[in-house]
């Protein structure tokens, strides 16, 4: 305990201090009211004096009181619980990073820090990022603006980055996630698998696929890197400007050039083409992967959930009911806020 706090010598507390502050200004100006029923005037003396029992009180009363000081500080020193950080590797040296803080890389200058336990980030030049959360199964970052390339060795469903236009979910991966300054984003996913999602709008990258998304839109439609400049621009016309009497044009190039290899691609369009397109999607999909027991032309017409699920695990690339659990937890989450 520091020796300010009992005879004001050493070096000043701020903390005491403070509250030196604010208790002085509900200390008593004026001189206390006579006391009655305690009070009594000693042989020979003009003024009262307090009886024993009531001097007792007294003291016993200024004890507790300081008791109550001495322990309120020195519980608030014990317990000061550091606000949780990450250390950031820059060229400059090491730094921190607190939850609630801002991470902004200049033209030229990178960044580095783990992941708590689970993973590492690097940070491009040119990128803006907060650390929103960090504890046991839940780590989160904001990225506004630049790219940051995350490797991440834990369990699914640990580490999500928020974006203005999509939240970024880990599914045991390494990705690479770029921001411009418009806020819209690209994930291109190396290893695992990525989730996006915005509202009820969903996408699930594969390794070797990348994925585009926009403000007030939402993800896009994932694509295998290797597809054409052509087929991505015809995707970026179905999913980000629908109503342009181009898109029907658009779908017809994507269904044409599509192979065994973009069958991901071709579940998302099940759902993201109107109505009267989504049997043109069928028959093309169908051509890869027969369309399992229960997954019917008039299911996929209404966009029924459980129709284009049980095609999803038809294509052998996993189960969608984590996802849907996970999903579930977050909009739950989100309720509660």
């Amino acid at each position: 305990m520091t020796d300010y706090l009992w005879d004001k010598s050493g070096e000043i507390d701020p903390e005491i201090e403070r509250l030196e502050r604010a208790l002085g200004r509900l200390a008593q100006s004026s001189p206390p009211p006579p006391l009655s029923g305690s009070v009594r005037l000693q042989a020979g003396q003009g003024r009262p004096a307090l009886s024993t029992p009531s001097r007792w009180m007294g003291v016993a009363l200024l004890a507790a009181s300081l008791a109550l000081v001495v322990g309120g500080v020195t519980l608030a020193f014990r317990f000061r619980r550091p606000v949780p950080s990450w250390q950031v590797t820059t060229a400059a040296g090491l730094s921190s990073l607190p939850v609630g803080g801002w991470l902004e890389t200049g033209d030229r200058e990178r960044a580095s820090f783990n992941v708590a336990d689970i993973g590492t980030v690097v940070v491009e030049p040119h990128t803006r990022l907060r650390l929103l959360n960090t504890r046991a199964g839940h780590h989160s970052l904001e990225l506004t603006r630049g790219t940051l390339h995350a490797t991440i060795w834990a369990p699914p469903n640990q580490f999500f980055v928020e974006t203005p236009s999509t939240l970024a979910v880990d599914l045991g991966c390494a990705y690479t996630l770029t921001v411009d300054d418009e806020g819209a984003g690209l994930v291109s996913v190396l290893v695992g698998w990525v989730g996006f999602k915005w509202h009820d709008r969903e996408s699930f990258i594969p390794a070797g696929s990348a994925c585009a998304t926009r403000p007030h839109i939402g993800p896009g439609t994932p694509y295998n890197e290797r597809v054409s400049p052509a087929y991505r621009e015809a995707l970026s016309t179905i999913d980000f400007a629908p109503r342009e009497p181009s898109a029907s044009n658009a779908l017809t190039l994507v269904l044409n050039e599509s192979t065994e290899r973009d069958e991901v691609t071709l579940w998302h369009l099940l759902s993201r083409v109107p109505e009267a397109d989504r049997d043109r999607v069928f028959d093309r999909l169908s051509a890869f992967v027969a369309p399992p027991p229960g997954v019917t032309r008039d299911g996929v017409r209404a966009g029924n959930r459980q129709v284009l699920d049980a095609w999803w695990d038809g294509l052998g690339l996993g189960s969608t009911s984590l996802w849907r659990t996970w999903s579930q937890q977050w909009n739950d989450n989100s309720n509660r806020r």
